[in-house]
């Protein structure tokens, strides 16, 4: 294990390509278009009544408009008139090495777990951790386990009439990062694994369990902390500071540690306080039942295989935030409910009295974690601690930041590739967040010199100012207002005015009709988007290793061509059986050429199969615009020649990332072509992406 270190932050953003800023474009007017189409449908009709949907998005096509026909076609013209410059400065530079460096590093890059450091493990290292991490708790579970629990989801989400929004369990490969701020590193290396595999189910489960915890904590008026302002404010109304002392504890592994036993007696508890419904239960118990996956096959959790609650599920967080208000009525019996609060898994109280009084306080705390079987660490009688990302002393009265490890800040340099408006902010967003975690002028000049000195490195000119949020009482009053945005990515490389050109088409097409009502510039905004960053290149190059080992075990008797005759015989150039490609067919005919882009996520040879059918048979004439075109000429008797080519490569729908990028692509293609007599229409960048089909809960109901 080699560590390595980049001078920069991993939040920085490099200067993208054109065709990689006009796919990001091409999905942002999309996701528009649909959300402006579905607002005038409702205008026009006001007797529809909506459901609850729980956050979930319909996978039906927006319908078309003829009221908004013209504004789509000047927005795309838009799009593919975007004008673009060069942009040439040396942190830039800087910034496209560190790409090619990565990507030309045969190893893993993995992450620490606290700390910014990267470490190079080769692929062997690298899968022996990630293997001895998920042996130590999972065992490999079979597929018919997984279809079950996603037949339950499914009979869920069909009581709640969304079966047709929801997809199946996301099958998300698990990570692992490096801890090494262990006493232990580097001769004993451990790791935190990380499970993004999750159940959709979950967003529902969220929810349910978001207002448990807030009708109980109203109730209770326990203190759950849910940022450090919280934790300051309690602090500051602490009574004869000088005479308490704090008690920290950090419940260990808390997610994972969630019993379903646990986990019921705080649903038993709760009943005084909330009531929920047998069915809201099913839904939270349904996502309980978690997987992890590794190299595509399941796994599951030795101890219980029926209730998991992973860090990475939707509803994670609010679980052991709804078990940590159980945990706190039991602690509040032997300490004052105003001296003790919790945030997660870590813990703060104060107490009073003598070192053995303390002690006792503290076995205490030990039994009633010991009886919820789970393990605490308990730091007890000091007057300093720090917490979160505030040290507190209560002799002093005081509170200061807090960096762990002394770890060195450090920001998005002025040169990255952000919106202005996020790299103006950002000295101002430091100076409140460094003020508010210092309690006076004095400590906020003793502690913001490491800030600024990260900020300066960072290439800004600006300094910190104490301003805590406390102070400014000028807010402004704001009422809620329904604002359809346009987030189109921003780039230096762009030197059209994106955001003016979109607003000028909206005073165009609707300042003087009568829908100026709901479409004008108060209710129809534009705020600049980010595209990916370093740490997302760093996650594509440790996954395009891992998927390359493991294709070449399941790929290698994989062919690229099965065309009798050989590649000579074969209509693409030998590569018929290549996958997730964007092809295009060129029509030749006399005194005209005309072209088709067209996708095909399993083998272009079955989408060609599918093309050769509609060309034969008069009753698929209209299945596609290339195959009426066909049909037109052999209408007129016109000989005609094709040739099929690929385009370019991607991924279909991808129910983690919830994105197609194969259709972006195909709509990218179209929208960009310079094709004068292209078959496809630009309005086909609003078709339905026909990949998420299968992913859906309701393709798995139960027989």
């Amino acid at each position: 294990m080699e560590r390595i270190n980049f001078r920069h932050s991993l939040k920085n953003i490099p200067l993208h390509n054109k065709w990689q800023y006009h796919k990001v474009m091409v999905s942002k007017v999309e996701s528009f278009i649909g959300r402006l189409r579905w607002k005038l449908f409702a205008i026009q009709n006001p007797g529809m009544t909506s459901k609850n949907s729980y956050g979930f998005n319909t996978t039906n096509p927006a319908p078309q408009l003829k009221e908004l026909k013209m504004f789509e076609e000047d927005l795309f013209a838009m799009v593919k008139n975007i004008q673009f410059r060069p942009v040439h400065n040396n942190f830039q530079s800087e910034l496209k090495e560190t790409i090619k460096d990565i990507q030309q590093h045969e190893e893993i890059i993995v992450k620490a777990d606290k700390t910014r450091n990267l470490y190079k493990l080769t692929v062997a290292e690298y899968k022996k951790l990630l293997d001895q991490n998920i042996t130590t708790d999972y065992k490999k579970a079979t597929v018919t386990k997984l279809n079950n629990v996603n037949k339950e989801a499914a009979e869920i989400a069909l009581d709640l009439d969304i079966d047709d929004r929801v997809d199946q369990y996301i099958q998300s490969d698990a990570f692992i990062t490096v801890k090494d701020h262990k006493e232990s590193f580097p001769g004993r290396i451990e790791c935190r694994l990380i499970n993004p595999a999750k159940s959709n189910i979950g967003r529902i489960s969220k929810q349910i369990i978001s207002e448990a915890v807030l009708s109980i904590k109203n109730k209770t008026r326990s203190n759950q902390w849910i940022n450090t302002s919280q934790v300051i404010d309690w602090f500051k109304n602490l009574e004869n500071k000088s005479s308490l002392a704090f008690l920290k504890f950090d419940i260990v592994a808390f997610y994972p540690s969630i019993t379903q036993k646990l986990f019921n007696t705080a649903v038993s508890w709760s009943k005084q306080y909330h009531n929920f419904t047998e069915q809201q239960l099913d839904i939270i118990r349904n996502c309980k039942k978690s997987f992890l996956f590794l190299e595509r096959s399941p796994w599951i959790k030795k101890c219980n295989e029926n209730f998991d609650v992973t860090m990475g599920a939707y509803d994670g967080a609010e679980v052991a935030e709804f078990v940590g208000l159980y945990i706190l009525s039991k602690l509040e019996k032997i300490i004052p409910q105003e001296n003790i609060g919790l945030y997660r898994d870590d813990g703060l109280c104060v107490v009073q009295g003598s070192g053995p009084e303390i002690e006792k306080i503290r076995k205490k705390m030990f039994s009633i974690f010991k009886d919820c079987k789970l393990k605490v660490t308990i730091e007890g009688n000091v007057t300093v601690t720090e917490f979160l990302d505030v040290y507190f002393d209560l002799r002093k009265e005081s509170f200061k930041p807090y960096r762990k490890n002394n770890e060195i800040p450090v920001y998005i340099n002025a040169k990255s590739n952000h919106p202005r408006s996020i790299k103006k902010e950002l000295p101002k967003m430091i100076g409140k967040r460094v003020s508010n975690l210092s309690c006076s002028r004095e400590v906020f000049e003793n502690e913001s010199k490491p800030y600024m000195d990260a900020l300066h490195q960072a290439g800004y000119t600006e300094s910190l100012e104490f301003n805590p949020s406390h102070q400014n009482n000028d807010k402004k009053k704001t009422r809620s207002r329904k604002i359809i945005w346009f987030n189109p990515p921003f780039s230096e490389t762009v030197k059209t005015k994106v955001a003016e050109k979109f607003l000028s088409l909206i005073d165009k097409h609707f300042e003087k009709t009568e829908l100026r009502k709901y479409f004008n510039r108060s209710t129809i905004k534009v705020s600049y988007s980010c595209m990916t960053n370093i740490e997302a290149v760093l996650s594509g190059h440790n996954k395009k290793l891992l998927s390359k080992t493991f294709k070449s075990n399941q790929d290698k008797n994989v062919k690229d061509c099965n065309c009798r005759g050989g590649t000579k015989n074969c209509v693409l150039n030998g590569k018929c059986l290549s996958k997730g490609v964007v092809y295009k067919a060129e029509v030749l005919s006399t005194g005209m050429t005309a072209s088709y882009i067209g996708i095909a996520a399993n083998s272009f040879k079955e989408r060609y199969a599918n093309h050769k059918l509609s060309f034969n048979n008069l009753k698929y004439e209209y299945n596609t615009s290339l195959s009426k075109h066909i049909w037109g000429l052999k209408k007129i008797n016109k000989p005609f020649k094709i040739s099929w080519s690929i385009v370019s490569k991607a991924k279909p729908y991808n129910p983690a990332a919830k994105m197609c990028n194969l259709c972006l692509m195909e709509k990218t293609c179209i929208l960009l072509s310079e094709d004068a007599n292209l078959l496809n229409k630009r309005s086909e960048v609003m078709n339905k992406c026909r990949h998420r089909e299968k992913f859906l809960l309701r393709k798995c109901y139960k027989t």
